[in-house]
């Protein structure tokens, strides 16, 4: 399939509807931000490059590798699972269920990074959030979004193919220390219905740069979750007990027993993996449908975070990188997709 950019959308002028909150749009708004479809014949998805008319200006996740609608056999992994977004990303106010901030309001397989120098900056000071860009510290928490402006948001480049998109950030901040190359890979393998996310991110500053990342992987195989299975090579275990009516934790098996109601969250930090990078080995199933995603990454897990509301399902394993000036740090994420009988 002939890749599509659909930039004579980026300049639309596009009204919200009567309903929506002032400040909001519906979500099919976001589907005319200018994209391309990559596709091998048995996955395609949509992926958004970044810059001034991208899909997401959001300081949370990373601005490279943006996709949505990731479909195999007529199943849509990474919908929407919000039904009007903010359209003023300096917007980090809470709004009614089914609205998303800013900050949050995107889908699919997107990475965050955790802020780098926080403390260190000091009150007004520079810190760095790869992926996104430098902050001035204006508050106390590290856990809050930064707000904008960016102080520097350093330069991107984006080229794609009829299977795959690249995607790269080159950031050099002097007055703080920081800086990095980043260049992230998707590719739809060959003949498979198989994604690959790779990765590479070199210290290119004065100081070190240690943080964690992890993919949100915003899946939307079922409403309410309802009969999901989560598979590890390990037996799980939650910091925080999960709700009995809606999951049962059965050995290396999670279990949705009951659909998540509207307004409910299910959410621990999960445990029982160990050191080896053979335990980053996940498969998410709806088992009516037969319709699953396994997920693979190549080095140890830090840790993982699940959450889950009644318009997606939300497996969040962490890695950990610490990287001295002139240090590179690589990794890839691996997506198979099956249906019905396939495994």
């Amino acid at each position: 399939m002939r890749r599509i950019l659909l930039a004579l959308l980026a300049g639309t002028a596009l009204t919200a509807p009567a309903s929506a909150q002032p400040g909001t749009q519906p979500t099919s708004v976001l589907d005319q931000s200018p994209h391309v479809v990559i596709s091998n014949g048995l996955v395609s998805a949509h992926v958004f490059p970044p810059g001034e008319n991208s899909l997401y200006k959001g300081t949370r996740f990373d601005h490279a590798g943006v996709m949505l609608h990731v479909t195999y056999k007529g199943q849509d992994y990474s919908d929407y699972w919000f039904d009007r977004f903010v359209v003023d990303p300096r917007d980090t106010s809470r709004h009614a269920s089914g609205t998303q901030t800013a900050c949050c309001a995107v889908s699919g397989p997107v990475e965050e990074f955790g802020v780098v120098g926080f403390e260190e900056a000091g009150m007004g000071g520079r810190f760095l959030k790869p992926g996104v860009g430098i902050f001035k510290r204006d508050g106390d928490n590290p856990t809050q979004h930064p707000t904008l402006p960016l102080l520097n948001a350093g330069a991107r480049s984006f080229k794609s193919s009829e299977t795959g998109a690249q995607f790269v950030h080159d950031l050099k901040d002097t007055a703080s220390g920081y800086g990095y190359h980043y260049a992230k890979n998707v590719e739809l393998v060959e003949g498979k219905p198989q994604m690959t996310m790779s990765h590479e991110l070199k210290n290119i500053g004065s100081k070190p740069i240690v943080t964690t990342v992890y993919n949100h992987n915003f899946l939307t195989l079922s409403p309410g979750s309802e009969h999901l299975t989560i598979t590890a090579p390990f037996n799980w275990s939650a910091a925080v007990p999960l709700q009995p009516e809606l999951v049962k934790l059965d050995g290396k098996t999670i279990r949705y027993i009951a659909p998540i109601p509207t307004g409910v969250t299910t959410q621990s930090v999960m445990t029982g993996f160990g050191t080896r990078a053979s335990d980053y080995d996940f498969r998410v199933t709806n088992t009516k449908t037969g319709f699953g995603q396994r997920i693979r990454g190549d080095l140890p897990i830090a840790k993982i975070n699940m959450w889950s509301i009644v318009t997606n399902y939300s497996l969040e394993p962490y890695i950990a990188i610490s990287l001295k000036p002139g240090e590179t740090k690589r990794w890839t994420y691996t997506y198979d997709f099956y249906g019905p009988g396939e495994k």
